[in-house]
């Protein structure tokens, strides 16, 4: 698809504290030279972040990626196949990847995008050590019937949690959930640093051994007790996620308002992601499924000749050209989610009246029958 609209509407926009915290925080980094090697920012951006996660101790990391990544090796898994759904961001995948774990793709459920429990015991085999798991578009995965399965097997329970910021699951924050949770405060996130992630772990003893991976295997002698990475959160990220973080709520109030315009603008033309009962949605993003795909790309380009940027999103990493050598059984829903999906704006700054011209101009793309939030299809 090819426009020559300028970009009026983005997809994603940070939303900031006031530049004069900033600028205060900037000048007290200036004075102190202290820029990185956890100081003090990063430790006030671990102290608050414990109330959004519901964690005594979430720890900050250079990226939710790079969290991911270390988080399996510090609950030594490092050899066998992990269950993941394909429909998520490839950094769900890599991670297992950098670990030498073998990605076995499920499928997710229709009506929420998340991985399937029952798709998951399916695929369990005797090489079966771990099952990642993702919050998609900040709708909470059905942990009580993960962990569970978990529990019986004997697996590692890990969740992509990269868009769960102001999430809830049955009314406990996200980092509770699994042997470890790995959230991300890059630019597009509800809460950002810029760049930037937390992690969260149930193990005090795997949590001692993340905060050793996470500084290149040492912490304060220069004995490498571990193949770690450079995973540190430089100062001026914490900071500004450390600021950012006090505006969650308002943010997450502001994202459910629009929410529930576009709901009201779109009901009947299109199908919505379904939130299970008890848990509340972050809206990292704001999914849409249409009946067909031909009525997608109508839409997509609509929106795009009118400066509104949207997203496939996400590409199923079992198409992906790095995961195209893996046996694949399978996965009717998220082939069938990919070719019928949108992601829409959303942002604080984001109006009523832009999302009425974003639903008026998708209603008009579509052909005008009626659309009763049918889910995909197996």
């Amino acid at each position: 698809m090819r426009t020559d609209a300028k970009i009026t509407t983005p997809i994603a926009r940070p939303h900031l504290p006031e530049r004069d915290r900033f600028m205060d925080l900037v000048a007290d980094l200036f004075d102190t030279r202290m820029l990185s090697n956890f100081g003090k920012y990063a430790w006030l951006l671990e102290q608050r972040a414990a109330a959004a996660l519901d964690h005594p101790r979430p720890m900050c990391v250079s990226s939710c990626d790079v969290g991911l990544t270390l988080a399996w090796k510090a609950l030594g898994c490092d050899q066998g196949e992990v269950i993941v759904p394909s429909f998520t961001f490839c950094s769900t995948v890599n991670a297992l990847a950098w670990n030498n774990l073998t990605p076995v793709f499920a499928d997710v459920d229709p009506l929420t995008f998340c991985l399937d429990p029952e798709e998951v015991r399916r695929r369990i085999t005797p090489r079966t050590v771990g099952i990642a798991a993702v919050h998609t578009y900040g709708c909470p995965a059905p942990v009580a019937e993960l962990e569970a399965i978990a529990r019986e097997r004997g697996l590692t329970l890990v969740f992509d949690a990269a868009h769960g910021l102001g999430a809830s699951y049955r009314g406990t924050g996200l980092g509770a959930s699994g042997d470890a949770s790995a959230f991300s405060l890059s630019g597009t996130k509800i809460v950002t640093g810029g760049e930037g992630g937390l992690v969260t772990f149930r193990d005090p003893a795997a949590a001692e051994r993340f905060e050793r991976l996470r500084s290149y295997g040492f912490i304060g002698d220069y004995n490498c007790r571990e193949v770690g990475l450079n995973g540190k959160l430089s100062e001026l990220n914490a900071g500004l996620a450390w600021l950012s973080l006090e505006l969650l709520p308002e943010a997450s109030a502001r994202r459910r308002e629009q929410v529930g315009w576009y709901r009201e603008e779109l009901d009947g033309a299109v199908a919505f992601q379904g939130v299970p009962e008890g848990c509340v949605h972050g809206y990292k993003d704001f999914a849409i499924l249409f009946r067909r795909p031909e009525e997608r790309a109508a839409a997509e380009t609509a929106l795009a000749n009118r400066g509104v940027q949207t997203k496939r999103y996400f590409f199923p990493a079992h198409r992906m050209a790095a995961y195209t050598h893996l046996p694949v059984a399978r996965l009717p829903v998220t082939d069938d989610v990919f070719e019928r999906v949108l992601c829409l704006p959303i942002y604080f700054d984001l109006t009523h009246e832009q999302v009425r011209m974003i639903s008026r101009t998708i209603r008009a793309a579509v052909r005008p029958q009626v659309h009763h939030r049918e889910p995909a299809r197996k």
